[in-house]
């Protein structure tokens, strides 16, 4: 896995992961704010006397510990339900009331805790209160003793008491005669051996009572009526809702870029074309009411990251021409809108910046718009020459205010721009044209709408093929790249526009304070390359 491609994979998304975070904490705000607010009560009780014992039993215990979780289950039965809904004359049926009650039992504990949650505080500490009641009042029967039993064992109880404390008693006499005589003597020994045999009586009525036994419920902590709700928890809410939808977006992010087809770096345009990538532009963001002139950052931004991306294709495409000159260079792209006339005016400043003697032939005879980028009149052009022979080559090429830059328009828009371009004719204007300048920077229509640029690629030196970063789909590079092959076009390589990765894009009109003599010209000033009227980019 690469790291940076993950990380500009979310840089390029992040707006879809601030939105999907933003909208799951707006929907968690929401839900919250309309969910009525639920308070809850709870009341401790302890099965057993492991708390009060001086020598607690670990039988009793254990046995006691059991008994707890037969207890959380019997507080949700319906009858001590609709005992307390009884008691308390609530307006609910018991299996209502059971959806707002819970017990639960620590693991190795005599605990019991019953909690109640309901919209009203007081009544949910008094539901609380009331089932620990019920519950209490239940469990006689739940450990197997009769009452009646239970209060004969109390009463010898109490009986066995009284016979104890008159005996010790008369011991207690006896015992403080200084000089007993032998019938007191007697008398004090049947008293030790009557108090012995009752107190061993008392302590086995004593272990049949309830007050020794595992299966006593002991109220520990009553519910009180909370103060604040339980539910819903905004706070709470809000930062899962918040982490949930960062890893929703982030996934979002992921997928949208597994689905997408576009090609979006360089190396990915030269897996899916074959063809080796002579430069990456970045995206220059114009302002649509503003003159064509400023899409042409080697004019108006010469130190800008885009106008040193064209001296870079420049210097790419001179390396190309070691072996095979190149002369006259098609510059086409897949579809419409790829920036393709954009950098081809830029790509023949660029080459006239140079010292190279430069034109720019405008051969899209479909929607010519060279002419637009410097202030140019499209009336007389390359359709004119190949009608007719009379006219002068030198009169139709138009001088720029970039040194060695010249430019031939469209001219008339034909009928028939298929036909007319794979004539004979086009052949032998194409030779003129090459033979009046050292590069011919050539602009043509899209290569998978229309056969002008197949047409063209065969009466050129190659081809430079434009693609749009995250735009362009790869199937349609793919096409257009097999297109050129089947008329055996030498393309010279790829051009990646418009690429977005933040770090090789600075905000086009934004640069070095050094160019303000270039950076702000406006369009009065800028002579014949000035004040066309803006329109939309190829």
């Amino acid at each position: 896995m690469d790291l940076r491609a993950q990380v500009a994979v979310l840089r390029s998304r992040w707006q879809l992961i601030v939105l999907v975070a933003v909208l799951a904490v707006v929907g968690a705000l929401v839900a919250s704010l309309a969910t009525p607010k639920a308070y809850t009560s709870r009341a401790t009780l302890i099965v057993g006397q492991s708390l009060s014992a001086v020598n607690p039993d670990i039988s009793q215990i254990t046995a006691s510990q059991r008994l707890s979780d037969t207890y959380a289950q019997v507080v949700t039965t319906r009858p001590l339900l609709q005992s307390v809904i009884d008691e308390l004359k609530l307006p609910m049926e018991p299996d209502e009331l059971r959806g707002h009650v819970s017990a639960s039992v620590p693991q190795d504990s005599t605990l019991l805790t019953i909690a109640v949650e309901l919209g009203d505080p007081s009544t949910a500490a008094a539901v609380a209160n009331s089932l620990a009641a019920e519950l209490m009042a239940t469990s006689p029967s739940l450990r197997g003793q009769e009452t009646d039993i239970q209060q004969f064992v109390t009463g010898d109880l109490r009986a066995l008491q009284t016979q104890i404390k008159d005996n010790q008693t008369t011991f207690d006499r006896l015992l403080a005669i200084p000089q007993r005589t032998p019938e007191e003597e007697q008398q004090l020994q049947e008293v030790q051996a009557r108090l012995a045999s009752l107190r061993a009586s008392y302590a086995a009525l004593l272990s049949y009572t309830s007050d020794s036994s595992a299966n006593q419920l002991t109220v520990v902590e009553p519910a009180i009526a909370a103060a604040s709700p339980t539910s819903p928890r905004v706070a709470m809410n809000l930062a899962l809702a918040l982490m949930f939808g960062l890893l929703l977006g982030i996934g979002l992010a992921f997928l949208a870029d597994y689905l997408d087809e576009s090609v979006k770096t360089p190396e990915e345009v030269e897996r899916v074309t074959g063809a080796p990538v002579l430069g990456v532009v970045p995206r220059m963001r114009i302002d649509g009411s503003k003159s064509r002139i400023y899409a042409l950052a080697t004019v108006l931004f010469p130190r800008s990251s885009a106008a040193e991306a064209f001296r870079s294709i420049r210097t790419n495409l001179e390396f190309t021409a070691v072996d095979a000159p190149v002369k006259t260079i098609l510059v086409t792209s897949a579809v419409p809108r790829e920036g393709k006339t954009t950098v081809a005016c830029n790509l023949a400043v660029a080459f006239a910046q140079a010292g190279r003697k430069t034109l720019l032939l405008d051969a899209d005879l479909r929607r010519p718009e060279t002419h637009l980028y410097f202030g140019l009149e499209n009336v007389a052009g390359l359709t004119n020459l190949l009608r007719a022979d009379s006219l002068v080559l030198k009169n139709l090429m138009h001088e720029t205010e970039v040194p060695k830059l010249q430019t031939m328009t469209c001219g008339t828009i034909p009928p028939n721009p298929a036909e007319l371009l794979a004539s004979t004719r086009m052949a032998e204007v194409l030779t003129r044209i090459a033979a009046a300048a050292d590069v011919v920077i050539i602009d043509s229509p899209p290569l998978n709408i229309v056969t002008d640029p197949t047409i063209l690629a065969r009466l050129v030196d190659g081809v430079v093929l434009v693609v749009d970063a995250r735009r362009t789909p790869r199937k349609v590079a793919r096409q257009a790249r097999e297109t050129l092959a089947r008329v055996d076009a030498r393309v010279l390589g790829v051009t990646l526009n418009r690429e977005q990765a933040a770090d090789s894009v600075a905000p086009y009109g934004y640069y070095d304070e050094t160019d303000s003599n270039t950076a702000r010209v406006p369009p009065a000033s800028a002579g014949s390359i000035g004040a066309a009227p803006a329109r939309a980019r190829k």
